[in-house]
């Protein structure tokens, strides 16, 4: 089955969104930073099976608008539960991956009727981001180096390096989705500079502990941890970052996926898809 591209008519901000056109539950999909509403596809395309599926271009990315301001978490989340609202979404299965899961998140807490149920995909488990001596880290130097732009083998060699053992062309070119080939060959994202340090900027203030606690629907905590020899220092604090977010909300799952990238949704889209069956129908 395969998604139909549409836009917004009736919200303050024009976001393009994919939709595939289940008969089921509604089940919404947003991205993570830098990327588009094509990340989501093969889950998607799996849930659709059984849902109607949305997945969302937010503010700032892939081919939605993107205006110079607007990029702390309720802002962004203000965006899609417009974009429910104008496609008559109530009751969805809400899922963020990455800084994605920040915005299901703050939507959980102010539109508790647009969400159902809340899936946090490899995103949304920790704090505020400081560095040792407590302050906010240099958010310039966070973002990929320009090296990663000069062609399309670059930035797929960068983008793709943990899909190693599942890349097709498909996967290629839904890493491709999210950004722009000039006529140099050379590759630019559609997210500029200028708004990624505003989402960093608002992600390293974000305390997902602080909305825990009110969260009013069951929530499925989806962690990747990664295969790297390199990683395993970082692997034991998402364990246990993860058990204590499941202790702060009052109906927590967890599902761990190993040897899998930080893109569950692409490198391990049937187990996902899987996983947040049962847990809508658990």
């Amino acid at each position: 089955m395969n998604p139909t591209a549409k836009f917004t008519a009736n919200t303050g901000i024009n976001l393009r969104y994919l939709e595939w056109e289940g008969d089921g539950s509604p089940v919404v999909l947003l991205h993570g930073l830098t990327v588009c509403a094509e990340y989501w596809t093969l889950t998607a395309r799996l849930l659709a099976q059984e849902h109607r599926v949305v997945s969302v271009d937010l503010r700032g990315h892939g081919q939605s608008d993107k205006p110079d301001c607007g990029y702390d978490y309720q802002t962004v989340a203000s965006d899609v539960e417009q974009l429910c609202s104008e496609l008559g979404i109530k009751g969805a299965l809400v899922a963020g991956h990455s800084w994605g899961a920040g915005v299901a998140l703050t939507m959980a807490a102010s539109s508790p009727e647009t969400i159902s149920q809340l899936a946090l995909v490899d995103g949304g488990f920790g704090g505020r981001r400081r560095t040792p001596d407590g302050s906010p880290p240099d958010y310039t130097h966070m973002m990929a180096p320009m090296e990663v732009y000069q062609s399309r083998e670059t930035y797929l060699q960068a983008s793709g390096g943990g899909l190693r053992d599942v890349m097709t062309t498909e996967i290629a070119e839904m890493l491709m989705s999210s950004v722009t080939v000039n006529p140099d060959g050379s590759i630019s994202e559609r997210l500029s500079r200028e708004n990624n340090v505003r989402i960093l900027q608002a992600m390293g203030d974000f305390n997902a502990s602080e909305i825990y606690p009110v969260l009013e629907m069951p929530v499925l905590f989806a962690a990747a941890l990664s295969p790297s020899q390199g990683r395993v220092e970082a692997n034991d604090r998402k364990r246990e970052t993860v058990r204590a977010a499941r202790e702060m909300v009052s109906d927590g799952h967890v599902k761990w996926f190993h040897n899998t990238a930080h893109d569950i949704q692409i490198h391990r889209p049937r187990e996902l898809a899987l996983a947040m069956e049962g847990f809508l129908h658990g």
